[in-house]
């Protein structure tokens, strides 16, 4: 005869079946503009994703109690850096910036804490053509990177000021990619919401009625959701195919090394200064 406590436990865990293919499923919010609006996708694994234009976001969410609901975004780090040693640069080193353009960012290439961040690009820039490769003879020691925008989010808590990434590089590469990401990946988050009778309720005004069953999705974006949820945007192998990889046509052995994410360390940016001469230079007439 089982146990009162095994009974209970699965009981709790049909229950807690049920309450999870109840909420699974798709959802839609209307943004009153051309791009569209937003899709959510609740997986019955505990995880969903959020796709608007321009970008696909994911998290996990958990029952608290009755119909309410805690989803917590997945967050990123701003930037990341990747290197390796390609033969085909000799005696130069490349970095490739594969960053959002539009938040004012900046660098420091080999700078030590009383040198100025240059912007990435000038102001008023437009015409905008990447890649954008930063190419020296001297070995690349340190990559400083800075993001004014004070949303900015480090392991789920907002810092007095938005720090900058600091990457010491102590292996011998010579090829680097530093790549950033918006701050709606960034600057994790979480919200509440509540759920009943095909519902999900984000706040008092958005209710948004479900529209399929998880399992009615079609498989295509049902296997989306599970592989985007599953894998790292920013993994610590950067491989050929990933986004963020230099696609080249016709690629060579070389070409198709791999990078390897390198270390980061988060420092204060109370004395940052940011200099008015860019990186790059990106303008022409309209």
């Amino acid at each position: 005869m089982k146990s009162f406590t095994t009974v209970a436990l699965i009981f709790f865990s049909l229950v807690m079946h049920a309450q999870n293919d109840s909420i699974a499923g798709s959802y839609y919010q209307s943004s009153g503009n051309p791009e569209g609006g937003t899709s959510f996708i609740v997986s019955p694994n505990n995880h969903f994703v959020v796709a608007y234009f321009g970008g696909v976001q994911k998290g996990t969410w958990k029952l608290l109690e009755n119909d309410t609901y805690e989803f917590k975004y997945h967050s990123e780090p701003k930037f990341v850096l990747y290197g390796r040693q390609n033969p085909q640069l000799k005696d130069s080193v490349a970095i490739s910036f594969a960053v959002d353009r539009s938040r004012g960012i900046a660098f420091r290439i080999n700078g030590d804490k009383n040198d100025e961040f240059r912007p990435m690009f000038n102001k008023g820039a437009n015409c905008f053509s990447y890649p954008y490769i930063l190419k020296q003879t001297e070995k690349l020691t340190s990559v400083d990177a800075f993001s004014p925008d004070y949303r900015n989010y480090r392991d789920g808590k907002l810092d007095d000021l938005p720090g900058f990434y600091n990457f010491e590089i102590t292996d011998d590469y010579n090829d680097f990619i530093i790549a950033g990401l918006s701050e709606e990946y960034s600057q994790g988050g979480s919200f509440i919401a509540k759920y009943k009778d095909g519902i999900l309720s984000l706040d008092e005004s958005t209710n948004l009625k479900r529209g399929k069953a998880y399992n009615d999705i079609d498989e295509e974006t049902r296997n989306f959701v599970n592989s985007h949820t599953e894998s790292e945007i920013l993994p610590s192998l950067l491989e050929y195919g990933n986004e963020f990889f230099p696609h080249v046509e016709d690629p060579t052995d070389n070409d198709l090394i791999p990078f390897k994410r390198l270390e980061v360390t988060i420092k204060s940016s109370k004395d940052v200064v940011v200099s008015e001469n860019s990186l790059f230079f990106a303008s022409c007439d309209d």
